[in-house]
């Protein structure tokens, strides 16, 4: 049967390319068809333990062929929100040069951005300083809510939980710059001209990159990699447009592809 016809595929990092400093078999491969077919890609992740500049350095090194101007992080996408207002940033010193330029305050922000922190994470104390600012008028900011997220040593809880606690507790809800934020996605389809709808989005993540991808309008391909765990797939009701057990597939598929 003939798939359907699409002019950018965007593609999920960590999970789908590679795991940690592991690339995934058949990553390469798939980039050059892709490429080859004539479309667009783009890299999206909602990675915030490093800057877009060493994610394009990672890429780089394994091999895989994603220039700067094609990738795509929440961070970048927050950066633009603050503008000229004050911002207070919980998020990794590797990340803070993509924050350069913003007028920073600890006492009275008028945004609080919220990413991977690293170290002990987010301690009591911490979740009370955010939660304080909120309630004295911040506005919230969170780089991504995913639930988990799959390391080299297994799943490990992901920014979502955190920012969820704060949410509950002021009653007040985050602006999430990250997948699967609508903005987020038409932004990026608009920044590679291209159509939502003749756009395809790859991931692991069944609600960040499958279910976010299809509420922008999208389609949504789910790869059985990565964080991918088969019950919880099953359990959370959503439908994925297409399924591969691994990017390694992807040029297989695309060749079912009308001309």
């Amino acid at each position: 049967m003939s798939g359907p016809h699409f002019e950018a595929i965007l593609l999920d990092l960590d999970g789908v390319l590679y795991i940690g400093d592991k690339l995934i078999p058949g990553a390469r491969e798939a980039l050059t068809c892709i490429s080859a077919a004539g479309m667009k890609v783009a890299g999206v992740t909602n990675t915030t333990t490093i800057a877009r500049a060493q994610i394009i350095e990672k890429l780089h090194r394994l091999g895989l062929n994603i220039d700067e101007q094609h990738l795509f992080t929440p961070a970048a996408l927050a950066r633009q929100c603050i503008g000229e207002h004050s911002a207070r940033l919980f998020v990794r010193d590797s990340l803070r040069q993509d924050f350069a330029g913003i007028r920073l305050d600890h006492e009275q922000p008028d945004y609080v951005v919220m990413g991977d922190i690293g170290g002990e994470g987010y301690t009591p104390e911490t979740l009370r300083r955010i939660f304080l600012h909120i309630m004295d008028g911040s506005r919230l900011i969170a780089l991504h809510k995913n639930r988990f997220w799959q390391k080299p040593d297994g799943l490990h809880l992901d920014l979502g939980c955190f920012v969820a606690a704060i949410e509950y507790a002021t009653g007040k809800k985050a602006q999430i710059m990250g997948k699967p934020s609508t903005d987020f996605f038409h932004g990026i389809c608009r920044a590679l001209d291209v159509s939502p709808a003749h756009t395809l989005m790859i991931g692991d993540d069944i609600e960040s990159d499958v279910a976010g991808a299809q509420r922008a309008g999208l389609h949504g391909m789910l790869v059985h990699t990565g964080k991918y765990r088969p019950a919880f797939a099953a359990a959370s009701g959503i439908s994925p447009d297409y399924e591969l057990d691994s990017i390694a597939l992807l040029p297989d598929f695309l060749q079912q592809r009308p001309d």
